[in-house]
């Protein structure tokens, strides 16, 4: 995709959305589609990898409203594959197994993150958004004075472009760069979590379609089969959950210890010398903390997807929640702009559309933490643990 030649400067957009995840990507194809001049910037050139993230049966349609029927098309270039359900080992030793052969659908599915998020920028190009790559988001000012709200300058390697935009959207993850720069806060972060991920390899191929997910003293481990592009090789990711504070956090991000609390694990590292794999990468890892800004909205700008609250992922929400408020966010938005005209747009609180994306949300943000909460305190193992203590 050459579009990262995409010459911004001194141009106008509707609107200009920052961050090419799912997040950013569903919102300028759901605004494209509706007739807006979108912009869609992200600051990397070469994408690094991502982990990848199961979603239930429930979230199947969702992603078919924005790629298309997976019946019809190739599941590997989507970075896409089936998965048959769920088995974990949470409240007790005893096995639980949800099969998604009796749900609408059939099956869940498990995201290659980068083939996916290409597949999502693809479309949002082809439906009429622009696609700017390797521009980071230097400064943002806004203006009720001028038909464009905001003037936005942009830095990359080589130099500095300006545009101007009724309206923007931060999609940037976890990092929030537009709420940062309007000095935005998050609220005080409720714990350390993150994430230790090692892929493992294996010649031949592997039936399970199952995810697992594996409660230990220390934390938490997931592991799925992955899509593959290699029919003779097979793919599988593992991550280790736990507090980065903790002695458990320090002993994951190295090789050794990885092994060892791998070790210490039954149901996954039984899977793994089971099916013969073996580690084939050095431990990546990633936060995976919940997290929220205080204000998730303002005047002509929305924060969308992880930027407006981010996810543990055992709640396995995270593209589900960037896709379907990434449509409810691009309708909101478009509502505001046609009734502004071309006129500058603002949103305050007193706005309609501000208000239900506001509501919206918070209603989310207050059904997550209730649900986190709970299944965490339906594990009582190890309550001696420092893991589970901060979790009761």
């Amino acid at each position: 995709m050459a579009s990262n030649q995409v010459d911004i400067d001194d141009a106008v957009w509707d609107v200009v959305i920052v961050g090419a995840g799912p997040a950013g990507a569903a919102t300028a194809i759901t605004l494209a589609s509706l007739g807006q001049s979108v912009l869609l910037v992200d600051d990397q050139l070469t994408r690094k990898y991502k982990l990848g993230e199961s979603l239930p049966p429930a979230s199947v349609d969702l992603v078919q409203h924005f790629v298309g029927n997976l019946e019809e098309t190739d599941h590997q270039t989507l970075g896409l594959y089936r998965t048959a359900g769920n088995i974990s080992s949470w409240s007790s030793e005893q096995i639980d197994h949800t099969d998604f052969f009796f749900t609408t659908t059939g099956y869940g599915l498990c995201v290659d993150r980068l083939a996916f998020d290409r597949v999502l920028r693809l479309r949002a190009v082809a439906v009429g958004a622009s696609f700017a790559e390797g521009l980071s988001l230097e400064c943002c000012t806004f203006s009720v004075a001028h038909s464009s709200n905001w003037r936005l300058t942009f830095r990359s390697s080589s130099k500095v472009q300006q545009c101007r935009a009724r309206y923007l959207v931060d999609c940037s993850g976890r990092r929030a760069v537009v709420a940062k720069l309007l000095g935005v806060p998050m609220v005080e972060n409720e714990d350390q979590l993150f994430a230790y991920a090692q892929w493992f390899s294996k010649e031949c191929q592997d039936d399970d379609q199952f995810t697992r997910i594996e409660a230990v003293a220390g934390g938490w481990w997931y592991t799925s089969r992955l899509p593959s592009d290699n029919g003779n090789q097979c793919e599988r990711l593992v991550v280790f959950h736990t507090d980065r504070d903790l002695s458990e956090g320090r002993q994951a991000g190295t090789q050794q210890g990885f092994e060892q609390l791998l070790n210490e694990s039954v149901q996954i590292q039984s899977l793994l010398k089971e099916k013969g794999y073996k580690s084939i990468s050095t431990i990546r890892g990633a936060p995976a903390n919940s997290q929220r800004l205080r204000e998730f909205c303002g005047d002509a700008w929305m924060a969308v997807g992880d930027s407006a609250q981010a996810y543990d992922p055992l709640s396995s929400q995270g593209i589900d929640k960037a896709l379907r408020t990434a449509s409810q966010a691009g309708h909101l938005i478009h509502y505001a702009l046609s009734e502004s005209a071309q006129g500058p747009v603002v949103l305050g609180s007193s706005n309609q559309y501000i208000q239900q994306y506001q509501q919206q949300q918070q209603q989310l943000w207050d059904a997550y933490t209730v649900q986190r909460d709970y299944y965490y305190s339906i594990q009582t193992r190890w309550l001696d643990q420092p893991f589970w203590q901060r979790r009761q």
